[in-house]
């Protein structure tokens, strides 16, 4: 009796044949659950093959032997097969009772049919079973183990279909071989791993509809189950940004890197995401033990201003490391991430093994496992009498297919499931043999504006948040608008320095006399021993608003571009207009959505500031108050104004942050639910919305047909308050 069965990942031809009454029930069972069903390993393998055939159906890449309690199991790794390839593989087979007689010959056709020849002449033919795995590239073929003797040796050749040609043959396959001493070694690490800003960034990030580069199904998600579904290990170079833990902690899915990471799965190195490199690295580690992940032996250093010339004088065009950047190899990481134009080694300075980060955008990932490229790669490295050659592939997540819920688990099951392949772990990585850089001497720290300042400003939450806003917009990018764009709104380093430097020395203030930002134009400085209000005149907005607990300073109100600029269309971008360079950002509170900014002029009153706009037509008066700050507007029509809140945004960064928000009809309350929080009241119409909306869609896989709340669009971490009134109206910012 014989079975044929097929299936997605190939064709089942054959099975055993009962070859009498002394067997019937052993062949029986092996029909139903049989050993070839089982993983191969490292210690199967005999015999690795160069790429030397006129096609990949007929190139054979490696073969393996093994014997089972029940069966004598052969696999062919060929390098790509297809349903609609034509080729025949023919194995030839002598076991020890007879390697020069009767030797069993098998043809596979890639139609499928299969024919047996010679061996054990008068009997039963031995009739085996095969299947042709069109998904892993493999031909197995099974053979009843009572009809082998203990020890065999094969022949296996392939041929073209027409003419009937020989593609390639391997001699000489011994039962009894070791296995190659080499195997391919693999690193697949990815930047830009989780970049996110925003709630519905964030799920699109994570498991995005019609994203990615071929506008699939693409998201960090399918790495991640990859990964662990096949036990491939994956470095994930800028997971530890703040921004990026913080989110993922928002979707619930630290425990997922925690459990990866606990399984050797996961390299996951401290970031240095900008200049200069030791406090980027602050606030990574900050970060991660906030979030609960070990600290690292591993560094990535991202790509910054200093770009690495061609050094064609060095071995294999080995690159040096310049810039600051290399001041972080003196913190005792052993290894770093880090661009180097030689991929295909390890390189080390001193003391430090530099880790070569893949080439972005490279097609290696698809629907039917690694693209060729990537396979002849990893043949060749096994196959290469030089030890330290090794193949590194991954990229920009948001830009490569590997992210692709349809390429990612073929590409990661492939992998696994060819042991001639070693996916390197974070051990492995730290013993692998590497080449020798020359050191370089570090180049002068660049001269950004606000830097000098930074270094010398008071340790407070103010200044970190300074920090964290510099470190984003002073990061290399490839884009020349995105920088400009950037260097728009950095001058906000200014206003949260000269916040923080009032935390440190509280005291009544009112001025307009003080350019902060370097914008050219003045702002307003309105304080007292509690609070801190800096305002613009064009708008007459609350850009930054801060309360004092004692020694601690407390931010309330913040403008959007604090967080993340360039989340509007770039197409929408005018760099000639200043801060509203970007039309998506929300200028601080109390900017008008009609006439944002408008110029306005102010006066120093003696309970607070008044600013009123040049026909008149609109006056807004801030005064200090016992819990917070008011606003009283005198409008000649309809206003409708917004306020970004941003309660203790340092808290959302640096660790886990449950969030509170209460609305009534003319209120809303918004902040930590073990810490602070504000209150907006007003006597007018008020509406308004957290980030924290969009946690009932967390669990499900972005829906571009779905229509998301308001929240899903904010940025991390605020709340938005719209008022729209008509006339006279009171706000008061208070905190609780």
């Amino acid at each position: 009796m014989c079975v044929k069965k097929s299936s997605r990942f190939g064709l089942y031809l054959g099975t055993w044949c009962l070859l009498g009454t002394l067997f019937l029930s052993l062949a029986t069972v092996s029909c139903t659950v049989h050993p070839v069903d089982r993983s191969w390993v490292y210690a199967d393998l005999r015999r690795l093959d160069m790429l030397d055939a006129p096609s990949s159906a007929t190139d054979i890449l490696a073969v393996y032997t093994r014997t089972t309690d029940l069966s004598v199991d052969v696999r062919v790794d060929l390098l790509d097969i297809n349903p609609a390839d034509k080729y025949t593989l023919k194995m030839v087979l002598w076991d020890n009772r007879d390697f020069s007689q009767n030797p069993l010959r098998i043809d596979i056709s890639s139609t499928g049919k299969v024919l047996t020849i010679g061996m054990h002449a008068g009997k039963p033919a031995v009739w085996p079973r095969v299947i042709q795995n069109y998904q892993l590239d493999t031909v197995t073929v099974a053979l009843n183990r009572f009809f082998i003797g203990e020890r065999f040796r094969l022949d296996i050749s392939t041929y073209t279909a027409d003419p009937a040609q020989l593609a390639d043959e391997v001699h000489n396959i011994r039962s009894d071989d070791q296995p190659p001493g080499q195997r391919a070694p693999l690193i697949v690490a990815f930047w830009e791993a989780f970049p996110v800003t925003t709630p519905a960034q964030a799920l699109r990030r994570w498991d995005g509809a019609h994203t990615g580069p071929l506008g699939d199904r693409h998201g960090l998600l399918h790495i991640l189950e990859g990964a662990g579904q096949y036990s491939v290990p994956v470095a994930l170079l800028d997971i530890k940004n703040p921004a990026s833990l913080a989110a993922l902690n928002f979707m619930g899915h630290i425990p997922v890197l925690k459990d990866l990471y606990g399984r050797g799965l996961l390299i996951l190195p401290d970031v240095a995401n900008g200049e200069p490199v030791d406090i980027a690295l602050d606030f990574s580690r900050l970060a991660a033990s906030g979030f609960g992940l070990p600290a690292s032996q591993f560094v990535y250093i991202s790509s910054t201003n200093s770009s690495a010339p061609s050094t064609s004088s060095l071995p294999d065009q080995q690159q040096p490391v310049l810039g600051q950047a290399w001041q972080t190899l003196k913190g005792g990481y052993q290894a770093a991430f880090i661009p180097l134009e030689d991929r295909s080694h390890l390189a080390s300075s001193g003391v430090t093994r530099l880790v070569p980060i893949p080439a972005p955008d490279a097609l290696e990932a698809t629907e039917g496992g690694p693209s060729l490229d990537v396979r002849r790669a990893l043949i060749s490295a096994a196959l290469s009498p030089d030890q330290t050659d090794l193949v590194v592939v991954g990229g920009s997540l948001p830009h490569t297919t590997w992210g692709d819920s349809d390429m990612a688990y073929p590409s990661f099951k492939w992998i696994a499931a060819h042991p001639w392949i070693q996916p390197l772990a974070g051990h492995d990585i730290l013993t692998f043999p590497a080449h020798s850089l020359p050191v370089v001497s570090p180049s002068a720290e660049i001269d950004h504006p606000w830097l000098t300042d930074l270094r010398s400003a008071p340790r407070n939450s103010i200044t970190a948040s300074a920090w964290q806003v510099y470190l984003t917009l002073t990061a290399f990018n490839a884009d020349s608008r995105v920088q400009a764009l950037h260097a728009i709104y950095l001058g906000q380093v200014g206003e949260l320095l000269a916040a923080a430097g009032w935390a440190e020395n509280p005291a009544l203030h009112a001025d307009c006399s003080e350019d902060l930002n370097g914008d050219g134009h003045p702002e307003c400085v309105l304080a007292n021993q509690k609070y801190c209000a800096i305002l613009e005149t064009d708008g007459a907005r609350l850009t930054q608003f801060y309360y004092l607990d004692g020694n601690e300073p407390h931010q309330l109100v913040g403008p959007s571009y604090q967080f993340a600029v360039g989340l509007s269309d770039p197409s929408e971008w005018n760099l000639a207009e200043g801060l509203a360079a970007d039309p998506s950002v929300i200028p601080g509170a109390f900017s008008d959505e009609t006439t944002t900014w408008s110029d306005y002029t102010p006066t120093i009153l003696a309970d607070g500031m008044a600013f009123t706009n040049l026909d008149g037509s609109l006056v807004k008066t801030y005064r200090l108050v016992e819990n917070g700050i008011q606003v009283l507007y005198k409008a000649a029509g309809p206003i409708r104004t917004r306020i970004p809140l941003a309660v203790d945004p340092q808290a959302f960064y640096s660790g886990p942050a449950e969030y509170r928000a209460a609305l009534t009809i003319h209120s809303w309350t918004w902040g930590l639910a073990s810490g602070i929080a504000v209150e907006v009241n007003t006597d007018a119409v008020l509406s308004a919305e957290g980030f924290i909306s969009a946690i009932p869609f967390l669990a499900l896989p972005e829906d571009p047909n779905l229509d998301y709340p308001r929240g899903n669009y904010l940025t991390f971490p605020l709340s938005l308050v719209t008022i729209q009134a008509d006339g006279i109206f009171r706000v008061e910012i208070v905190h609780k």
